[in-house]
């Protein structure tokens, strides 16, 4: 099941098919043309009205917008980016990812941490190894993933059932007690962690 879940994850909502199938959802497969006063125009030459649309149209990374030097220099492979805490890289310094490289459970939360954690680093708060002992890590990191999580072209960013411990990290660099649940030792050892957790860091 672990290993399934980090190459397939999904989570199923059945209200719009039943929606749909009740006949309360109109829906068309086509492509948008242009936008009119009150909907959408589409390529197959039908106008549909709409009081929303949203722009659901899925993603992929690109890093093309870096000049060709830099993006030598982060060496994207083609199971992804591989950062030190999912952020930086050793060789371009100055430059931090928040988000774009680190897949959770509860990702806006994790990205809340995430952003905690670089304020205080780039405040000069948590002083940072060396290079090389940052490349060794994201090495070992590196090692780690590909031993046995699916090969995939997000495999350096994924985390997902493994959150707490890199939020643990990061807590930990910023010298914030980890165990978030004490003195409630029952809770801490039996109940699953939750974003409010972890309230009063982001901002702090």
């Amino acid at each position: 099941m672990v290993s399934d879940f980090y190459g397939h994850a999904q989570v199923l909502d059945y209200s719009f098919r039943d929606l749909v199938s009740k006949g309360q959802i109109d829906w068309v497969m086509a492509s948008p043309e242009s936008y009119t006063s009150n909907g959408l125009k589409l390529a197959t030459g039908e106008t549909l009205e709409a009081d929303l649309m949203v722009f659901a149209t899925g993603f992929q990374k690109d890093y093309s917008y870096f000049p060709a030097d830099l993006q030598s220099k982060l060496g994207v492979e083609s199971d992804g980016l591989y950062l030190w805490r999912h952020t930086l890289h050793p060789q371009v310094p100055g430059l931090a990812f928040v988000g774009s490289e680190l897949a959770t459970i509860s990702n806006i939360s994790s990205y809340g941490l995430q952003s905690a954690w670089l304020g205080k680093v780039w405040a000069g708060d948590i002083p940072l190894p060396s290079s090389e002992e940052m490349t060794k890590e994201i090495q070992q990191m590196r090692d780690w993933k590909r031993s046995w999580m699916p090969d995939t072209a997000s495999r350096a960013s994924l985390v997902l059932l493994h959150q707490t411990h890199f939020h643990d990290i990061l807590l930990k660099d910023m010298k914030i007690h980890h165990l978030r649940k004490m003195p409630n030792v029952l809770a801490e050892a039996f109940m699953p962690y939750q974003p409010q957790d972890y309230s009063g860091i982001v901002g702090a």
